[in-house]
């Protein structure tokens, strides 16, 4: 046993830095695509609460429409599909448009969900104090919005970073893509992707406890 382990670990060691390289890869798109989410999220559920009818469909169709396509569709369309009408992206741009399109329909929803939550007896006491729409949203609801969107926000950055694997398919160097090619040259598959598991994990880890102390410090300041 302390042979094999040795043996397994002496593989491991020798491919750590390609691995580390393509993690660094792997954050990239995450962040890229969750910045990305964010921003277009907010927007849609602008949208989705709007007043004007036009938005709110037009929103309501993105959603549905985007909630009902794999990632990995988007990631082909985003790619292949747009280099066929003039658009050519890069691996990464397209992993940015894929899970940003994507990601950006469920943080819609959570963001809706979380802004409309709110009581509504907290707007009727802005109204009463004379507060401006816009001031109110600001000062009133939003603060109180955040500590309902944030858990099941930060709880999507995991699935993110799970959904960014799928870049190999399309020949980005990502943490998974350089298990695949450790797999090809040593012939060794099991000890590759249990290496690049175990990267995936401690990244988890890392941005769980991360998440989890920084939505424990909101939720402080509001308290």
């Amino acid at each position: 046993m302390p042979v094999l382990v040795g043996s397994i670990w002496g593989l491991w060691s020798s491919y750590l830095p390609s691995f580390l390289d393509g993690l660094v890869v792997t954050m990239e798109i995450t962040g890229l695509g969750l910045g990305a989410a964010v921003v277009f999220g907010m927007i849609l559920a602008g949208c989705r609460l709007s007043r004007f009818k036009v938005l709110r469909v037009v929103a309501t169709v993105y959603v549905d429409l985007l909630r009902s396509i794999p990632v990995l569709v988007l990631l082909f369309l985003a790619y292949y599909g747009l280099g066929q009408l003039g658009l050519t992206l890069s691996g990464i741009a397209s992993a940015t448009v894929a899970l940003g399109a994507f990601y950006s329909a469920l943080l819609c929803e959570i963001f809706r969900g979380g802004i409309q939550g709110v009581e509504k007896g907290q707007r009727e006491a802005a109204d009463a104090l004379g507060l401006k729409r816009a001031t109110a949203f600001v000062r009133v609801v939003l603060p109180q919005a955040v500590l309902l969107i944030l858990a099941p926000s930060t709880n999507q950055v995991s699935n993110i970073i799970k959904d960014s694997s799928l870049v190999v398919t399309i020949g980005v160097a990502d943490l998974m893509a350089r298990s695949y090619e450790a797999s090809a040259a040593t012939f060794q598959p099991m000890d590759m992707f249990v290496l690049a598991g175990i990267i995936y994990m401690v990244l988890y880890v890392v941005l769980a406890r991360v998440l989890g102390r920084w939505e424990l410090n909101v939720q402080r300041r509001h308290s």
